[in-house]
């Protein structure tokens, strides 16, 4: 069933692909030929930016308007970020089966519904860390839904040929908004105060919206609907459906999610809980020269993925991806063990410049050797681990710590993830040879008779 329409999801008025020629070339931002993708990049990168700055001003207004301790301060990011954890499945069934366009809607809706809610609590001066609490779950809510659905409309707007180059200018721009993101707020704030700020993002998110209005997204192909099955076992069904294709279907699939899993536990957890630590205690910084860890490590990750959209087409991708999993898990092991800043900044650089190959190469793989039918489900599976993992790997690395000290567990998650990724480097000869798209079709042989 998964197969029957996946021509038809990605038929788009596009020009003929240009040439590969070796290494980079003139088309870094080729996807944006195309009037959709110019359209969902653009609702995309507001959106994203709007994220950025949620996650700064609720933690902000707990510090500056309600009560300062550090447990209210993880509970609001816990209460933007828990959502996911309960809605990408249904969201990706339903992507698959409804019309996404009036999912972006809604999605849109209720982020701007819980940020000019806020705003006007702020404002009436009726805020307290119960509500707080109360409007991040809403603004969660609302970003759960938008974001398997987003990830599901890049292959749906662009043609095969063109979606690494699609997937790594959307990655840009998230990357860029994640980082502008928290600065605009902070100067939002600065101006207008906590309320202004989230009125500011009200705003964007409206403005996000006139992008949709136009936006053209192919029609994709919907179960056929049984007659006496009820929403849950339709929903039931759907779900096992997709992960089904994600564990027993698509062998290269399966390794890809798994060593995806194994970043989102054991690197990106670890990086969001003990990074600053390391930078406090082991390198002797103070807040400032330890968040601009994070930032170096942004710079990388922008020139990577600059480099990645001016290659129209990887062969052997897959192994590739591979590599770039042992580079990172070692350039971990070197964080976690240096006690020179300046040694750890360039360690950074080159952990973005390696993170932007690795995360635009697992989606591109993944998306682009994917039948449109399951995209949505398989989007939302992406996403849970992706949004749903890296907080687990926090847990876990804070256990750690405490018995190896944060530099240690580092270090020691850092050599375990690449020595997972080697051995699926040396045992997954099909994964090796996955291409960043699936090879076009042979032209038919000519005719023997013909002269």
């Amino acid at each position: 069933m998964v197969g029957l329409a996946q021509a038809s999801e990605r038929e788009v008025r596009a020009r003929p692909v240009r040439q590969a020629g070796a290494g980079l070339n003139l088309q870094t931002f080729a996807a944006f030929e195309l009037r959709d993708f110019r359209l969902l990049w653009l609702n995309n990168f507001s959106y994203a930016l709007v994220q950025g700055i949620l996650r700064f001003a609720f933690p902000w207004l707990v510090i500056e308007t309600l009560l300062e301790r550090n447990f209210f301060l993880g509970a609001v990011s816990f209460a933007l970020g828990v959502p996911v954890l309960f809605l990408a499945l249904p969201v990706g069934v339903l992507s698959d089966r409804w019309d996404r366009r009036m999912l972006l809607f809604a999605s849109q809706f209720l982020v701007m519904a819980a940020c000019v809610l806020t705003a006007a609590l702020i404002w009436v001066d009726v805020m307290d860390v119960n509500m707080a609490l109360l409007m991040a779950l809403f603004a969660g809510v609302g970003i759960a839904i938008g974001q398997p659905v987003r990830q599901a409309l890049i292959p749906a707007v662009v043609p095969s040929h063109r979606l690494m180059n699609a997937i790594t200018l959307n990655s840009l721009g998230q990357n860029v908004s994640q980082i502008g993101g928290p600065a605009l707020g902070g100067a939002a704030i600065a101006i207008w105060g906590i309320g202004g700020s989230f009125a500011l993002q009200a705003a964007l998110v409206g403005l996000g919206a006139f992008f949709i209005l136009p936006l053209r997204i192919p029609r994709h192909a919907r179960a056929a609907e049984e007659p006496g099955r009820s929403a849950l076992r339709v929903m039931l069904s759907d779900t096992r459906e997709g992960l089904r294709f994600i564990a027993f279907e698509h062998q290269q699939i399966r390794a890809l999610f798994i060593l995806l899993l194994a970043s989102a536990l054991v690197i990106m957890g670890p990086w969001m809980t003990l990074l600053p630590k390391i930078g406090q205690s082991q390198l002797g910084q103070d807040a400032f020269w330890a968040s601009m860890l994070f930032a170096f490590m942004g710079i990388g990750t922008i020139v990577a993925s600059l480099i990645l959209a001016s290659i129209p087409r990887l062969r052997n991708a897959g192994g590739w991806f591979n590599v770039t999993l042992i580079i990172g898990g070692s350039l971990a092991v070197g964080i976690g063990l240096s006690e020179s800043y300046a040694l750890t900044a360039l360690f950074m650089v080159l952990s973005g410049f390696n993170a932007g190959f690795f995360m635009n190469l697992n989606l591109t793989l993944i998306q682009s050797h994917t039948p449109g039918p399951v995209m949505g489900r398989v989007m939302a599976v992406y996403t849970l681990i992706l949004m749903g993992g890296a907080p687990f790997g926090g847990l876990l690395a804070g256990v750690g710590a405490e018995w190896l000290g944060a530099g240690g567990w580092f270090a020691l998650c850092g050599g375990a993830v690449a020595a997972v990724a080697a051995v699926f480097l040396a045992t997954q000869p099909n994964l090796r040879r996955m291409h960043s798209h699936p090879e076009p079709p042979a032209p038919a042989p000519a005719d023997a008779g013909s002269g």
